[in-house]
């Protein structure tokens, strides 16, 4: 049975995350569900736990909203009737997925080696008969006059 439910009302995704995170630092509590309200971007986050330390949860983050401007409203349910969980809190029963082992199978590639070696050949003027190479000065060129 739960002992306490408390739900808070902010302004925008960003608040809220930041309100939640304070509430969770602040006291024992489980962080429910976040809602999304259509329009005006209001988000609740509903949170269970004690009584106790969920009053001190929504507390901090009440003051946390206030100070960015993005609080809406905050209401705390001390023991809650069962019903209120059927309706407002459905828990989908999920299994967890069981991992789906891969073989991984990698064959070698036949790669051709070319056998055919590249002449050194000039960079300026890339003439195979050139007898310059990259890195020669430039009067070693063959083409070198008429290059000028």
């Amino acid at each position: 049975m739960h002992q306490a439910i408390g739900i808070i009302e902010i302004k925008g995704l960003a608040s809220a995350i930041t309100v939640a995170d304070t509430m969770a630092k602040v006291a024992n509590i489980q962080i429910v569900d976040t809602e999304s309200a259509k329009g005006f971007g209001w988000i609740t986050v509903k949170v269970e736990g004690d009584v106790a330390a969920v009053n001190a949860a929504l507390e901090a983050g009440e003051q946390t909203a206030i100070t960015t401007d993005s609080y809406i409203a905050k209401k705390v349910i001390p023991r809650p009737g069962e019903e209120i969980f059927t309706v407002f809190w459905p828990k989908e029963q999920t299994e967890p997925e069981k991992p789906v082992e891969t073989k991984l199978i990698v064959e070698p590639e036949n790669v051709a080696v070319s056998e055919v070696k590249a002449e050194a050949t000039c960079n300026l003027c890339h003439d195979p008969l050139c007898p310059r190479v990259k890195g020669d000065p430039r009067q070693d060129c063959i083409h070198f006059e008429e290059e000028k």
